[in-house]
């Protein structure tokens, strides 16, 4: 085996074409070819490949003449790109590097085995089968270096030594590298060029100059100019004039320093449409570092800086009333006490809650609660300055921020005017609603100085708003956390109490106050905590109502109380009527009538035993719905009483139209009569109204002979309260029930 020079050594090859007297040499025929083959054009590729290897084969009489390249990243295997056999251009032949001539081409460019080739190589497979015995191979080099495969001539026979075979076919070689190399290129470019026409970016070829060269489609897509009309002009003819005027300067800087920029800019459409769009622009350069042009790469963002203003939007404002939301207020919050802090300003939070908003909603729906709530953003948006917030922090829950205040008596202003521009009506399903506030107040720096802590003590001024007698506002006031903090250790004690079973009911009696007969008993619910401890109900059903709890607890004494009473039923026991009071988001709860069917059902007791007391202020909050949940209880065989009556305001219209039985007196009434005229005309005037109306009229909260005395001669019906008998629990009730029915045996 011989190991030829490579043809990037010392030595110079020199090729001239002689004559000769009789046939003209295979060397000389081959770089005609070879010229011929480089002057048309015609022939590239593969072909080119395919032409010399058949001219090869054929000129020089041997049985096999290919090109091979690499196939793949690995480098391992070749694979012929032309392979001419025994005169035919066969298919493509794959194999294996390691053991085969062909790898040691690659090491050393040339490699001349004149005889026994297989010999050399036994352990190459395809050599044995072509039976190869001559064997020729030259690096295909490309002007880089990089070793692009290897050409081969090979015969069947030993190859003479010759002067033609390492200059001929060395040319063969290089000319073949070249053609390599140029289809790669030419892939390159057409690559980029199927890039460029179909990239869904824009793009916008620059000279030095920024004047435009070339434009693609998707620029056109975006931009609306066709390429004739900016090619020639400064890519700033897109400019919106929407960004920082040093911007171009800033861009310019960074292509000198490092090649590139990346950013976002605000461009202009043709029709004049302002666009936002993300752009990178590359510096290209030659090797010798001189700038050719500038390649500019953007996308219009426009969907994407809609999305994510619009989460934005969604994170910071109320989707209902588009008012700044808990989270923005809080912002908005620190910033105003910043400010305040720097100029030694005051400010106050107020924390505003709708009264009986629950029911606008259960009556007309939520779309109508929405509108509400979008109307009460917009009236108070109409009494304050520009520079106050007002935010929907939950529910019907609003918060609004005053800044620059002067005296606490400028905010008590405000105040008395939100009150009264929320007060006014609301158009409903063409009727006219109202709906009040609380309004909870807390001052910085005297009530805070910091955000948390007015937010804490503007809730805990308008709780105390509410248990005030709501619609109205109050400050806020350090005793307000004490009693904030026992409201929720109360509620935490009232979620252990019902798991705990640490309720029970007492009953307290009712008389006909003419006859002195036992009419009724009313089921009253006491509560010892886990230390034995009683815990009064004016303690804890407020609690129970602003939490919820309410609910559980009513369906409990609901199913308790009518199990008692059928118990007394089956024993003999004349109790009358039993009386159970339903809280008043029970009974805007649309299930109020199953819950009153299954305790009925569970019991045994008939629905004409049973009556329900529901408080006069929650059935005008919504009588219209109010009728209705009663008609669906009276139609049961269910008795209905308005209880604490007198206290809010029921219009005669109302009274006639709602099925119930009977009035009970607000006990606040009974306390100082007779010797109060006022209380003693009401009280008058309320039995005298309930008898017009066909209704019975109980007196609750009875204590005196002479408050038993003045009702009996003003005509009330019925009467309770500790004259005539305590709560007790039911097992003592049954003594009662036994042995003292009435009045006239006690």
């Amino acid at each position: 085996m011989a190991v030829l020079p490579s043809k990037t050594g010392s030595t110079q090859i020199e090729l001239g074409i002689a004559e000769d007297s009789g046939e003209r040499r295979p060397a000389d025929r081959a770089l005609e070819a070879l010229a011929a083959l480089t002057r048309n054009a015609s022939f590239g590729g593969d072909q080119f490949s395919a032409r010399c290897v058949e001219f090869l084969a054929a000129t020089y009489r041997v049985a096999y003449a290919l090109v091979a390249t690499f196939p793949d990243e690995s480098r391992t295997s070749l694979e012929t790109r032309a392979f001419c056999a025994d005169g035919e251009v066969v298919a493509p032949l794959r194999y294996e590097l390691s053991g085969t001539p062909c790898a040691d081409v690659l090491i050393h460019d040339r490699v001349f085995i004149p005889s026994d080739a297989c010999s050399a190589y036994p352990k190459n497979d395809w050599m044995a089968q072509l039976a190869i015995q001559g064997y020729y191979g030259a690096a295909l080099t490309a002007p880089s270096g990089e070793r692009l495969g290897v050409l081969v001539v090979a015969d069947r026979q030993p190859i003479v030594k010759d002067d033609w075979i390492h200059p001929v076919l060395g040319l063969y070689a290089d000319r073949i590298a070249l053609e390599l190399g140029r289809q790669r290129v030419d892939g390159e470019l057409q690559l980029a060029a199927s890039v460029f026409r179909h990239s869904p970016q824009g793009i916008m070829i620059t000279g030095p100059d920024h004047r435009i060269r070339k434009v693609n489609d998707a620029f056109r897509s975006i931009t609306g100019w066709q390429e004739k009309e900016v090619v020639g002009r400064l890519d700033r003819m897109l400019s919106a004039g929407r960004d920082d005027p040093g911007l171009p300067d800033d861009i310019q800087a960074e292509l000198d320093s490092d090649g590139i920029w990346v950013g976002e800019l605000w461009s202009r459409r043709r029709d004049g449409e302002v666009y936002p769009e993300q752009r990178t622009i590359v510096a290209v350069y030659d090797p010798d570092r001189r700038l050719l042009h500038y390649v500019s790469m953007f996308s219009d963002i426009s969907a994407e800086k809609f999305a994510t203003e619009r989460i934005h939007r969604l994170a910071h404002y109320d989707a209902t009333t588009e008012l700044p939301n808990r989270v923005l207020l809080q912002d908005r919050l620190l910033h105003a006490i910043n400010h305040a802090t720097r100029g030694s300003g005051r400010l106050a939070l107020l924390f505003l809650d709708l009264d009986g908003f629950k029911l606008i909603n259960d009556t007309f729906g939520h779309s109508a609660g929405d509108e509400v709530l979008r109307k009460v953003g917009v009236r108070l948006l109409s009494r304050l300055r520009k520079a106050d917030v007002v935010a929907r922090i939950g529910g019907d829950e609003f918060a609004i921020v005053l800044s620059d205040i002067g005296q606490a008596s400028d905010v008590q202003a405000i105040c008395d005017q939100l009150l009264e521009v929320i007060t006014e009506p609301y158009e409903l399903g063409g009727q006219e609603n109202r709906v009040t506030t609380s309004i909870g107040i807390a001052l910085f720096p005297d009530d805070g100085s910091d955000v948390q802590s007015l937010l804490k003590h503007a809730d805990a001024a308008m709780y105390q708003a509410k248990e005030s007698g709501k619609n109205r506002y109050a400050f806020y006031e350090p005793e307000m956390n004490r009693k904030a903090e026992e409201r929720l250790q109360l509620t935490r004690q009232l979620r252990d109490a019902m798991e705990q079973e640490q309720f029970s009911l007492c009953y307290q009696p009712q008389y006909d106050l003419a006859s002195g007969r036992l009419v009724g008993v009313e089921a009253l619910t006491r509560w010892r905590d886990s230390s034995g401890a009683m815990v009064p109900p004016t303690r804890f059903i407020t609690v129970a109502e602003d939490s919820g709890l309410i609910v559980n607890l009513g369906e409990w004494v609901l199913r308790e109380a009518c199990q008692h009473a059928q118990h007394w039923r089956e024993q003999g026991l004349d109790f009358g009527r039993l009386s159970v009071n339903v809280s008043g988001r029970q009974f805007q709860d649309e299930g109020l009538q199953a819950v009153v069917a299954a305790a009925l059902e569970s019991s045994g007791l008939p629905a004409d035993r049973l009556e329900l007391e529901i408080t006069e202020s929650w059935v005008m909050e919504g009588p219209y719905r109010a009728e209705k949940q009663m008609r669906l209880l009276n139609d049961m065989g269910v008795n209905l009483v308005i209880d604490d009556f007198g206290v809010a305001h029921s219009s005669m219209a109302y009274l006639k139209r709602f099925p119930v039985q009977k009035l009970k007196i607000n006990g606040s009434f009974i306390r100082d009569i007779p010797a109060d005229a006022d209380d003693a005309a009401i009280v008058s005037a309320i039995i005298a109204m309930g008898h017009s109306l066909g209704l019975r009229v109980v007196a609750e909260g009875v204590e005196t002979t002479e408050q038993s005395a003045f009702l009996r001669g003003t005509g009330c019906d019925e009467v309770q309260g500790f004259l005539f008998g305590h709560p007790v629990p039911g097992d003592e009730l049954n003594v009662l029930l036994l042995y003292g029915p009435n009045l006239a045996s006690s």
